[in-house]
This record gives C-alpha cells, sequence and structure tokens, in this order.
C-alpha cells in the first residue's frame, strides 16, 4: 500500500469565478465527499504535484491535514481535471476512506514480461482492462494489479479469475477479459508492440473509489 500526505485548506467561496482566482494565486480548489459530508478544500498545486509524483500511475491512499481538524482524513483521488495545453490542474475529487470498512477502488492494471506470442508468433498483446475494480479495506490497497503476460500464445486470455489471489483483496467483477495475445493484423489499431502496451498501462491514471 502506497500512501502520501497532504496539507489541505477549508474553503467558503465556490464557483468559477473563485476557481480562477485559487488557480491565479497557486492554489488547486478541491472536493471530499464521503461519510463525514462534503468539504470544499484547496491545495497548494506545488504540493499536489509532488504527491502525484510519488503515486506515479498506481492507487494511494491519501492522507488529508485539514487546517484546523483535529484529525487528519484518509481518502482516495477520485477524479481530477486537467488542463491539456498547460497540463495544469484544475480541480481535484477526494473520496473519504474509512478506516476499518471496506471501500472499493480501480486499480490500474501493469502487464510483466514478453508474451510468447509476440517473441514467436508475430502476435501483439492487447490490453482489455486497463483498471480493475476491488473491493478490500485501506490497509490491503494495492498500488496496482501485476499480469504476467508472459505465457500467452496468439489466440490466449487472461481473465480476472487467471490472476493471483491478493491477500485481502476481492475482484468485483470476475468475469472480464483483463489481457488477450491477438494476430498482428487483427491487433493492427491496437497497441504495435509489447512495450507499447506497457507504455500505456503504466500511464494510466489511479482511478477511483
Amino acid at each position: 500500500m502506497k500512501q502520501v500526505s497532504l496539507n489541505v485548506k477549508t474553503r467558503d467561496a465556490v464557483g468559477s469565478s473563485s476557481a480562477k482566482r485559487l488557480r491565479a494565486a497557486g492554489k488547486i480548489p478541491a472536493v471530499l465527499y464521503g461519510e463525514s459530508g462534503t468539504q470544499s478544500l484547496t491545495v497548494e498545486v506545488d504540493q499536489f504535484k509532488q504527491a502525484w509524483r510519488k503515486i506515479a500511475g498506481g492507487a494511494a491512499l491519501v492522507e488529508l491535514h485539514v487546517d484546523g481538524a483535529d484529525e487528519s482524513t484518509f481518502s482516495v483521488i477520485k477524479e481530477f481535471q486537467r488542463d491539456p495545453r498547460r497540463d495544469n490542474f484544475l480541480h481535484v475529487d477526494f473520496q473519504e476512506v474509512v478506516r476499518g470498512k471496506d471501500m472499493e477502488i480501480e486499480i490500474p492494471v501493469h502487464t510483466k514480461g514478453i508474451a510468447f506470442g509476440v517473441k514467436n508468433e508475430q502476435g501483439v498483446v492487447e490490453i482489455n482492462a486497463h483498471e480493475l475494480r476491488v473491493r478490500c479495506r485501506p490497509r490491503d490497497l494495492p498500488e496496482f494489479i501485476e499480469v504476467d503476460v508472459t505465457a500467452l500464445k496468439v489466440g490466449d486470455s487472461l481473465h480476472v479469475t487467471d490472476l493471483p489471489k491478493i491477500e485481502g483483496v476481492t475482484f468485483v467483477e470476475d468475469d472480464l477479459v483483463v489481457v488477450s495475445c491477438v494476430g498482428s493484423s487483427a491487433g493492427a489499431s491496437g497497441a504495435s508492440s509489447e512495450g507499447e502496451a506497457a507504455e500505456s498501462t503504466e500511464a494510466a491514471a489511479p482511478a477511483t473509489a
């Protein structure tokens, strides 16, 4: 389980004008949703970027230290908005995580190895599910789901039920195809190589609870 910390502040003003002023001042408007209610927050841009680099395409618990609160709040990043031109964060939604209770969250899929079908049969590995939804306690949260594709031949696929068990983690949808190895002509519209498929998986943002 990966965990990062953020110092955040509450805010009263909401709306596009307020959000624009916050961004101009180097802050990101944010919202925390959960059992404790909904809170409007701000987080410093530099601090959030540091935390984001630590998460690096995986799932992580985010401990929020709210200014003036007696205790910190655990959360996950549920959603974020980003300016594609400037690569700036525009807004962040946090989902509260209650200690001692099950949570559901999307976990990124990372592939491992080079498939037999890629090395010997001119095949292509296709990632059918870039994220998998799991149920677990916060302490058991996996950073990512590793899928070993080494044995895959052209025509083979791996379902959720084929994946190794992870202690404390239950897959919500166990009938999904996670990865498959197809002939190169059938996979022309997908990744052109095993490396590209792996890169696209590792670049996926952390999905959400």
